[in-house]
């Protein structure tokens, strides 16, 4: 059951600073991910795989590393399908599951964390759910990190959403200061 929020005009202004200046800290120009990243070979090394030609699904277990160019997911368990356009989808899942990815033309990488990570390779889109955290990081600075019950990362737009069931932790952004001249 999701939360349904109502207030003033003014505590609107309050809660909708934050996104604001989240758009403003990520507004440092068109930085997609890598867009090498997309012609790029998939590999995936995993202690034991299982295919099922009939459903045409691939399982992974243990230890399981995908690669794709900057990217990066770690997990326990992986069950990878395509689609008929040759489009892939996948399900991570993990004590945590982790992605981690270099941005477009910038030292800065994207990288999350949940129990687990499902990925819509057609509309490039991660939805990270459980305990969900995504991090920007300048080489290996911390620039900002939100976090919440379940999260969506579009790649191609650099756009997320955060969202708390009821009864989980509130969602949180932490945005770190700035460097001063």
């Amino acid at each position: 059951m999701r939360r349904v929020w109502s207030c003033s005009p003014s505590a609107l202004i309050r809660l909708l600073r934050a996104p604001l200046l989240a758009m403003l800290v990520f507004a440092v120009g068109p930085a997609w991910a890598e867009k090498a990243d997309r012609d790029k070979p998939t590999t995936i090394d995993a202690d034991r795989l299982n295919h099922d030609d009939q459903k045409q699904i691939t399982t992974f277990t243990g230890n399981v590393v995908l690669t794709k160019g900057t990217l990066i997911m770690r997990g326990d368990r992986l069950q990878l399908w395509q689609d008929s356009s040759g489009n892939y989808f996948g399900t991570m899942t993990g004590g945590p599951a982790r992605f981690r990815q270099k941005r477009e033309g910038v030292n800065e990488f994207m990288e999350g964390e949940a129990s687990q990570l499902d990925y819509d390779g057609k509309q490039e889109v991660v939805t990270l759910t459980r305990n969900a955290i995504l991090r920007r990081l300048e080489g290996d600075v911390l620039k900002d990190q939100v976090a919440g019950d379940a999260l969506t990362y579009n790649n191609l737009t650099e756009r997320y959403q955060v969202d708390s069931a009821e009864g989980q932790p509130r969602s949180r952004m932490v945005l770190m200061p700035g460097r001063r001249p």
